[in-house]
């Protein structure tokens, strides 16, 4: 058996044409900050400026400074990172003596909230808690994990708690979370997570280790249960899942929790009971007696996900040239099963069925008897581009110079583009489409635009040719996905299948997702501080307000292209350009040759640092 992989790239190629816009503000910077390294936005939209002389803000509508601290002298670009939802960024500062400080700065007003000092710390991930008020940041000392609870009521550290040291290699900027369990919270208001074949049990107010649990094998599943009060660990290889104690750690595990094969993943359904997967099957545990459900476990071939639906279990097995989707009611009896041809990559429960996408064919299964919904099969060779036409109200699929149309309500799909020919896209071109109202289809990728309108023509297709650094605007990226056992080579942007998720599971817009469709979610907003009800701070509306992508109620594209010329130097132009028509409505030239901005498309501003100096911002 080999491997998949699901890779992403972009493919970045020519056009020309102008028009002008208006500067806003200009300001020189040479005496504050001597020279300027780089610039970056915060959240509550100021302009961060680092340079040799320390850090300051700019009011992005003024260019006022509103603070400078002198001391945090050439920070590295790279350490710079924004706190979602919260005027909060951290930083990384290597004095010239002593050891480096991870610092966590109110944009605001300069405050330092958080400083390492001579601890030699450094943040590498951070999660969001706004149910329980708190941050939690993820930092690395030397070669000690630490988590530090940071507390959006006193805007504070509130607690550091060691959690042994990590014996991999450490990479010197942000990284993935160490924590690959959890962290849950417990009824005891206990933090509980597992970090490779180890549990960590914090008391959530102080930070002190209430209990640790050491498996002798990596840690496959660890599920706190709020209905029992438990905390079941799956570990690898193990012939047992074991239950604990959530306040002690204590095993209380009962005999008949015995696993007959490797264990897959344990998940709890909507009633609050947990599901078992293991290859050799699937069953319930009530979390009432702790016990199995069913007398026998459900098996199919290659079993490898099980989603819980109202109409019942999907158990899905996945293989090389075949698998396999089942549906199961709650007493573990089969409904149906139905055999998929090609490995299935993705599949998802869909109003009308079953939705599956595999290396041959793609289709849905009805509820009833795991029969085809759709008339003929649809083959996509790559991961299509996607989007909600919010007047048919039906999904937009683009693949492979095909488009299709997806009614949820129905389950009906239509073939209503085909021989679409894009300028300068290709199979591998990871595309992304977004709706347009009363124009149809933008398909594109930071560097292509077209239009595709509902009835299957093309009304204009461009390519621009990439600027010599994209740093500041986009990112070239290359995505990969690698699951064991075949041999396989999808291409695509795979913010796609995420795409296809929400909008299968009813969820037409996320409010963080350009491409979703109309109907609004909110994460984090509505949280507020304060000593009492008559003097709140709002915590998140700022990040709101500003940060959301809100490309889709806006009527351009901003794309930064490189201009050639045979008797002039190359030349930087940021285009904004009409989705509708296609046409450069307005554009900016960047002097430098390779120019560090940014592009506010809240405001339709551009902001750039030209000269290591001269911070300059230009209203489209």
């Amino acid at each position: 058996m080999k491997k998949i992989i699901l890779i992403a790239l972009l493919i970045l190629s020519s056009v020309p044409t102008i028009y002008s816009q208006k500067k806003i503000w200009e300001v020189n910077l040479k005496e504050q900050l001597y020279e300027v390294g780089w610039i970056k936005q915060s959240n509550d939209g100021y302009i961060i400026a680092s340079g040799a002389k320390g850090l300051l803000a700019m009011n992005n509508a003024t260019g006022e400074i509103i603070w400078h601290n002198k001391e945090l002298k050439a920070i590295d670009k790279n350490t710079f990172l924004t706190i979602d939802g919260l005027p909060l960024f951290y930083i990384e500062y290597v004095p010239i003596a002593g050891k480096t400080r991870g610092i966590i700065i109110n944009s605001s007003n300069g405050n330092i909230v958080y400083d390492t000092k001579d601890e030699g710390a450094r943040i590498k991930n951070f999660s969001l808690y706004p149910d329980n008020k708190i941050i939690l940041f993820e930092l690395l000392k030397d070669k000690t994990r630490k988590l530090m609870c940071f507390s959006l009521e006193s805007w504070s550290k509130k607690w550091v708690a060691d959690l042994g040291e990590s014996k991999g290699l450490i990479q010197k900027y942000f990284s993935g979370s160490f924590i690959n369990q959890g962290p849950y919270f417990s009824k005891e208001n206990n933090l509980i997570l597992g970090i490779k074949e180890k549990i960590y049990t914090i008391n959530a107010e102080t930070g002190a280790i209430v209990w640790t649990h050491e498996a002798n094998k990596k840690i496959k599943a660890l599920v706190y249960s709020e209905k029992n009060n438990s905390l079941y660990l799956g570990v690898k290889k193990a012939k047992t899942l074991k239950v604990l104690q959530p306040a002690t750690g204590e095993d209380i595990t009962p005999g008949k929790l015995k696993l007959r094969g490797t264990l897959i993943d344990v998940r709890p359904d909507k009633d609050n009971n947990l599901i078992l997967v293991e290859t050799e099957g699937f069953n319930i545990i009530d979390p009432q007696t702790n016990e199995f459900k069913w007398k026998k476990s459900f098996k199919i071939d290659y079993l490898d996900e099980v989603i819980p639906h109202e109409k019942g279990l999907i158990a899905i097995g996945k293989d090389e040239k075949d698998g396999t989707i089942s549906l199961v009611d709650p007493n573990g009896k089969k409904i149906w099963t139905s055999k998929v041809k090609g490995y299935a990559y993705y599949i998802t429960p869909t109003e009308n069925g079953v939705l599956y996408v595999s290396t041959e064919r793609s289709n849905i299964l009805d509820y009833d008897k795991g029969k085809d919904v759709w008339d003929k099969d649809v083959k996509f060779k790559s991961i299509p581009a996607v989007t909600f036409d919010e007047q048919e109200k039906k999904v937009m699929l683009f693949e492979n110079k095909k488009g299709y149309k997806f009614d949820l309500s129905s389950g009906k799909i239509d073939l209503f583009a085909q021989d679409i020919e894009l300028e300068n896209v290709k199979r591998k071109t990871p595309l992304m489409a977004e709706y347009v109202a009363g124009a149809g289809y933008l398909i594109q990728t930071p560097q292509h635009i077209s239009l595709l309108t509902p009835d299957g023509a093309v009304k204009y297709s461009k390519y621009f040719d990439p600027p010599s650094s994209i740093g500041g605007l986009v990112q070239v990226a290359q995505l990969g996905l690698n699951i064991a056992g075949v041999d396989l080579d999808i291409k695509g942007n795979l913010d796609n299948i995420k795409m296809l998720s929400s909008l299968s599971g009813g969820a037409l817009r996320a409010s963080n997702d350009q491409t979703d469709a109309v109907v609004e979610e909110s994460v984090v907003a509505g949280l507020y501080t304060g000593p009492d009800s008559s003097s709140m701070t709002p915590v998140f509306e700022v990040t709101k307000k500003r940060f959301f992508n809100s490309k889709s109620i806006q009527g351009h594209k901003f794309i930064v292209a490189k201009i050639k010329s045979e008797n002039a130097p190359t030349k930087h132009h940021i285009y904004m350009i009409n989705k509708k028509t296609g046409a450069i409505d307005t554009q900016i030239e960047l002097l430098d040759k390779t120019p560090n901005y940014f592009i506010d498309e809240i405001d339709n501003v551009v902001f750039i640092n030209e000269k290591n100096h001269l911070i300059s911002a230009h209203q489209f």
